[in-house]
Order: structure tokens, then sequence, then C-alpha cells
């Protein structure tokens, strides 16, 4: 008995070890929709041989290419065509019948019964498959002991008289089992590895005449590629021979009992339909993401040009929530003899400007004695600060605290007043309203010291304002992330990314990298990296160029230096679009300006903050250009200038929105003069 259970041991390592499924767990093949036992052998590179069972091992039909699914890891492939064997006239099957045709046979009276049923089974052989019959012999006295024989065909009619023959004139005395499954072995060692490979062994009885050995034939089945086998046991005892179970499942292959000679035929229609109805899945891995990244313009072109700015002066001092101290973005000099180097002629932008207002104001201050100012301190009149006018009067001295510590202006000069909101609040519906009313105002006796902050400076301009990076990707699974880059000098000089697809273009505005930086470069790169949903990656990336004129070069080529001169209009009445008081004063510079001015062109454009509905502030923002420009043509200048007017809204705004001073200087109107020198 212990002989027996190492025997049997034996055969299970050896069979299950030579499993089809053991070479192939890389590759996962699944019927979808259908609770089924898939099965399947690689026949070459994107194709496989599957076979598809219920639960009762029935061959499930009639299955379509969305009825499958392939897997490798986490890749998918796409199924290209499902076609069933038997319609295949390319692909032929290689077949190796193992029948038992010993005397036991004729003493059950199971001779004629077979042949039926093998006939049957035969019937579906056609002319590309390749079918091979191994029967017993018994050996001769003179000759070398031989067990087999063969025979081979592919035409129905000589395969059933082969299989007649064997048991006509005679059947055999012996039973040689294990000797014709090994000389079967060596049939199917001679086909090609990739070819499909099937042995169907029918045996009557337990073996008892081999020179091999059960061990043996295990041994030579080992690492058979591309094979399945099937065993009909009509053994005359209970229960299925144990070796051929192990034999027939260890080789992705079934076995069934037939316990009289009326169960022949639907056993072996069943096999049929398991061999020849076959699936011929030929498939394809997805391929990896591809594509191009494309520059709209593919050349940035930077210019020297001369910014006159006259910048209004925003006249008023923002802080934050609850304090009383100057916030740091306004620009602290660190004492009295600081001040000798200030001058307000070098600041540039009007955002600087501003950041500076209390030094500006401090040195008109010393260069107009005579003027005096008022410091109105305002709270929100909100939350912490409701109520709080102690809040207020102290925001207000502490600017007056900073000049006269700082500028040395006497105090008898400065008024300090205080209240809740200011005369003229933003709205306290929002909370950007609401940090906009905690601010000190400055008022002024002398006009002058509130006037526009003048400055002229060297500045780069483009003919553009954004780098537009298209993308061109073809990506058959899918994009899981993505990522782009826009490189200078090896310098990452912003980064966008996300996942999913990627949007027609990925825009990245210049004026935020610096032009004059973007000038010192020479050209720019834009790296594009993706990965898709099976991890698959790909890169690629995109020159842009960069031509940088200076001022020198034109003067040289005779060409004439670029000129900008910067107006800007701000504290307009709520929803109003008139141009009064300090803005008219502005205007008629400008149309002055204009008049001494040959080859001019004007361009002016209405901005808003970010607060409120979008159609109403491009409305409101274009009504306020529109009267600029209507008061510019009532002048009789018009055909001195080429004028332009629009209403940008809250679209490129010229300041930073989350400031309360960028939301204030954003409700303007710009005005640029525009001529070569």
């Amino acid at each position: 008995m212990k002989k027996i259970v190492g025997f049997l041991c034996l055969l299970l390592s050896v069979f299950f070890w030579a499993a089809p499924s053991w070479a192939l767990d890389a590759l996962e093949v699944q019927a979808l929709r259908q609770k089924a036992q898939v099965s399947f052998q690689p026949m070459e590179e994107g194709k496989v041989l599957v076979s598809v069972q219920d639960k009762g091992g029935e061959a499930i039909l009639n299955l379509k290419k969305e009825d499958f699914s392939i897997k490798q890891g986490i890749k998918t492939a796409k199924i290209l065509s499902v076609e069933d064997v038997q319609e295949q006239r390319n692909i032929g099957l290689n077949i190796v019948l193992v029948v038992d045709n010993s005397y036991s046979m004729e003493q059950r009276k199971a001779v004629e019964p077979l042949l039926a049923a093998m006939n049957s089974f035969l019937t579906l052989v056609r002319p590309i498959d390749n079918v091979h019959v191994v029967t017993f012999v018994d050996p001769g006295s003179k000759e070398p002991r031989v067990s087999t024989r063969t025979f081979q065909a592919n035409e129905v009619s000589a395969l059933g008289q082969a299989l007649r023959s064997s048991f006509f004139p005679a059947t055999t005395d012996g039973t040689y089992l294990y000797d014709s499954m090994q000389k079967g072995l060596e049939i199917i060692g001679q086909m090609p590895a990739d070819s499909q490979k099937f042995m169907l062994v029918f045996s009557d009885g337990e073996d008892i005449n081999s020179q091999v050995k059960g061990a043996e034939v295990a041994l030579a089945a080992k690492g058979v590629q591309n094979f399945s086998a099937f065993a009909v046991d009509y053994m005359d005892k209970p229960g299925l021979d144990p070796f051929l179970t192990t034999f027939a499942q260890g080789h992705n292959g079934m076995i069934r009992k037939a316990t009289s000679a009326s169960d022949f035929l639907p056993i072996l229609k069943k096999f049929s339909t398991t061999i020849f109805h076959r699936y011929v899945v030929t498939y394809r891995f997805l391929n990896p993401p591809a594509g191009t990244l494309v520059s709209v313009p593919p050349v940035v072109n930077i210019e020297e040009i001369t910014v006159v700015d006259s910048s209004p002066m925003l006249n008023h001092v923002y802080f934050d929530t609850g304090k009383s101290r100057i916030p740091e973005r306004y620009v602290a000099l660190s004492g009295p003899e600081a001040t000798a180097g200030f001058a307000e002629e070098k600041l540039k932008d009007t955002m600087e400007k501003h950041h500076q207002v209390l030094n500006v104001i401090g040195k008109r201050l010393l260069a107009k004695p005579e003027a005096r100012i008022t410091l109105v301190g305002c709270n929100s009149n909100t939350g912490v600060e409701r109520g709080k006018v102690g809040l207020a009067k102290s925001r207000a001295e502490a600017v007056a605290a900073y000049l006269k510590g700082i500028w040395g202006i006497d105090p008898s000069r400065m008024e300090i007043k205080a209240r809740n909101l200011p005369l003229v609040p933003s709205s306290s519906r929002v909370p950007e309203g609401i940090v906009e009313n905690q601010r000190v105002e400055i008022l002024a006796s002398d006009p002058a010291i509130l006037d526009t902050i003048k400055s002229s400076y060297v500045q780069e301009q483009s003919d553009t304002k954004e780098l537009r990076l298209t993308p061109s990707l073809q990506a058959e699974v899918g994009i899981e992330h993505w990522q782009l880059k826009l490189l200078g000098a090896e310098k990452v000089l912003g980064t966008q990314e996300g996942t999913g697809d990627l949007p027609a273009e990925v825009v990245f505005a210049l004026a935020p990298l610096g032009l004059h930086n973007l000038a010192q470069l020479g050209q720019l790169r834009a790296d594009l990296s993706v990965k898709d949903k099976e991890g698959n990656t790909f890169s690629t990336t995109t020159p842009i160029a960069i031509n940088f004129l200076r001022r020198e070069e034109r003067s040289a080529q005779k060409t004439g230096n670029k000129v900008i001169e910067k107006y800007g209009l701000i504290l307009f009445d709520f929803d109003r679009a008139e141009v009064k008081d300090r803005n008219q004063v502005i205007v008629n510079r400008v149309l002055a300006r204009v008049a001494e001015l040959k080859g001019v062109a004007m361009d002016i454009a209405g901005h808003t903050d970010s607060i409120g509905k979008e159609k109403y502030n491009i409305d409101l923002s274009g009504r306020r250009a529109k009267a600029v420009y209507d008061t510019t043509l009532k002048s009789g200048i018009a055909a001195a200038a080429q004028i332009n007017h629009v209403g940008n809204g809250p679209n490129n705004p010229p300041y930073d929105n989350s400031l309360p001073e960028g939301r204030s200087l954003n409700r303007t109107v710009i005005i640029n003069l525009q001529y070569t020198e």
C-alpha cells in the first residue's frame, strides 16, 4: 500500500509540474459574461488556442470577440479575432489515439460500439489535421519485443479501417497500455513544439504486460508543450483509474468512466466537442503611448523697450484682519538715513510703486512743507473688527508714526481720524470686500502729494503673452498621469500635470516667468512625460527658440527704439464710467502727449477685479474704456493716433487679485501710447 501511495505522489508531482498553466502564469485568458472553465495554449506570438467549458465540462460554443479578455499583468490585449477551430483552415491539430484492442474487449462485446464511437469522433477530422492510431500488438517469439503498432492519416475512412484492422482478425492476448502511451508520446515528441497536440487514451483494463512503467510514461510527458490528454476508463472495476486520472488532469484534459459500451459514443462526442470546438483567439497588446508636442508659437521674440510709466497713486494702506501693524509687503526703510537714497523715479511697475506709497508720500511731504495730510483709519465693521473704532485709529497712528519716524514729518501736519467702514466702502457681502475695508485712506491738501508716480525704465516686451503647448497623443489604454515641464538652461521654469487625458493645449504665461530672465536663455524646452493605465511611459520634447533684440541693436540698425508710455485711471465711482476728478487730469495729460507725438498708437483697455459676474464686469470695463475713447475723439486729435479700445473685465488682470490693493488697482483703465523715437 505504501508503494502505491508513493507511486501516485510521484505521478502527481510530475504531471502537475508539467501543466501548461505553470509556464503561462503571466498570461491570463478569461471568458467574459460566462461562468466557465478556461484553458489555453499559446500557438504563436499574438495567438492562443482556448477551450471554454461549462461546469459539466461541455464546450461553450458560438463565442465572439467581446466574450474574451486577455491580460498580462496590468496590460490588456485587444482581441482582434475569434475563430472556432473547426472553421479554421490553416491551423491543424495533431491527435494521437491510443486504443486498447485486447481480448477483453471482444469478451465484453465492446468492439463494434467502440468502432462506431471512434468513427463518429473521426468524422470531425479535416484534411489539415494529423491523426495517429496506436494499438497493441502481441510480441512475436523470434522478433524483438514490440508491443504497439501505429498508423498515421488525415483521411477518415483510412483511419477507420486502421482501427478495425487492429481488432480483426484477432485481438491481443496482452494489455500493453503503458508501452502504447509511451509510443504515442514519442510520436508527439517529433511534432513541432508550438503545434497543438492531443492524446486520447481508451483503456479496457489495467496494464499487465508493458515493459515501460507508469512513472516512465509520466516522465516522458513532462515538459511537453501545447499538449492535452483525454482518457476513457472502461476498466471492469469501480472508480477511475488513478494513473489515467492523474495523466489526463495533469495535462489540461479530462477523464470519463464508461460503465458500459453504450457510454462510448456520448463520451467521445464530449471529447470531440472539447478538442475540435476550441477557439483560436488572435490578439495584440495595446500600444504604449506615442505622439508629438508642438509649441505655438515655436519662436518667442523679445525686445527691449523704453517704458514711461505714470502709475496712478492708490492712496490706501491695507491691513490684516484685526491688526494695526503695517503689513510687511509695504516697504519700510531701515531708518531716516535711508531716505536720502530713495527716488520714486527708480521704481518700476505699478504694484511696486504702491508698496512704496508711504515713502513716496513722505518724500513729497518733505518737498512741499506747506502740504498737510489726513489719515483716515477704517475697519471692516464685521467679525472681530465690528465697532472697533480704536483699531481703526491705531492703523492711522501706525502710518503717522512711520512718516514721522522715518521721514521726519511733523505730527501737526498729519490729522488722524477714525471710523468704522470707509466713506465709500467695498461690499461686505464677500470676503474680498471685507478685507478691502481694513485700510487707512490718505487725503492731501495739495493734489501733488497724491499725483501719479512717474518713472522711466527699460523693459522687455514679447510678441506673445503665453506659450501654448499642443500635445498630440495616441494612448490606446488611456492616460493615468501626465506632466509637462518648461525648462531653460536645464532649470525647471514651470510645471503642469494632471490625471486622465491631456487637455487640448497647456498654456504657460510668460510674464510670471520674467521676460528679462527668458531673454537671457536663448532657448526653452518643453518636456512631456506620460504614463498610461498599464504602466507604459512615453516622453517627448520640443524646443522653443528665443530671439532677443536689444536697444543697442536697434540703434545700430537705425530702426529706432520703441517707447511705451503707460497711464492708469483708478477709483471710478461704483458702477459708473464717467471720467472726472483725478482721472480727468490724467486723461488731459495723455491727450496733450498724443498731440506732441507722431505715429503714435493708443490702446485703451478697461479692467475689473475678479468679484462678481464676468459678463457684468466685461460690460462695465468696456463702458469705462469707451468713455476714455469718446473723450479722445471729442478732443479732435483722433487723426493723430491709431486708437483701439477694449473691455477685458476680469480677464488678463494686470495685477494680483489675491491682494486688496491688487483688486483696487485692477478696477482701472490702462492707456498705452506706443511709438518709435
